[in-house]
């Protein structure tokens, strides 16, 4: 019977680690990204989504948002935590809720701006500028890669707010109409709207 050098054994050994090792971060990095919206990406990546996937992090929120970092924690927050994590140390469910508290909950909130975002575009834009902000020719104007999506100072709030109207150019063509406010709610989903676009159509 012949002898196999260990060197050989060694290298097969760490050839299959390393393959195991970049398909393992392959599928975790496709997981990641393949969420459509940044938040639920930047969520995917840094919160419990990350192991106990999107529906846990979603039912777990309000529970957090509940509980205030500092305080005792609540036997709901507890058993949550205690049922993902059924090996945590006596007095980690704090540390634990702390952590998810300041790291989550930004996400999640980030999120929800998304998901406010879009839906005011669909109701109140997308009319017009179409679903996927290419315009009407001839009608209405393109968002995507439009220069006012990204020009400094913005005129977007004051567009979103009061309307416009007569001659401006977008992405080099001429264009001379009247966009009547689209009927936003206050100052918070006008950013909201500008925040999806902005993300959406500047590419």
């Amino acid at each position: 019977m012949r002898r196999v050098p260990c060197s050989r054994v060694l290298k097969g050994s760490l050839c299959a680690l390393l393959f195991t090792t970049l398909t393992a971060a392959l599928s975790l990095w496709v997981w990641v990204e393949s969420s459509p919206a940044p938040g639920e990406r930047a969520m995917r990546a840094r919160g419990c989504a990350l192991c106990h996937g999107d529906e846990w992090s979603r039912q777990l929120t309000p529970t957090l948002r509940q509980w205030k970092s500092g305080t005792a924690i609540t036997p709901i927050l507890r058993d949550k935590l205690n049922k993902a994590h059924p090996y945590l140390s006596y007095g980690a469910e704090e540390e634990l809720a702390a952590l998810l508290s300041s790291q989550q909950l930004p996400l999640l909130a980030a999120m929800r701006r998304e998901e406010n975002g879009a839906r005011l575009y669909r109701t109140k834009c997308a009319a017009c500028h179409g679903a996927n902000g290419e315009g009407q020719p001839g009608n209405y104007p393109p968002l995507r890669g439009s220069e006012w999506l990204t020009a400094t100072p913005s005129r977007l709030p004051e567009i979103l707010t009061n309307g416009l109207q007569g001659p401006i150019s977008v992405r080099g063509e001429a264009w001379n109409g009247i966009m009547l406010p689209p009927g936003l709610n206050g100052e918070k989903e006008v950013n909201e709207v500008i925040q999806y676009i902005r993300t959406i159509f500047s590419q």
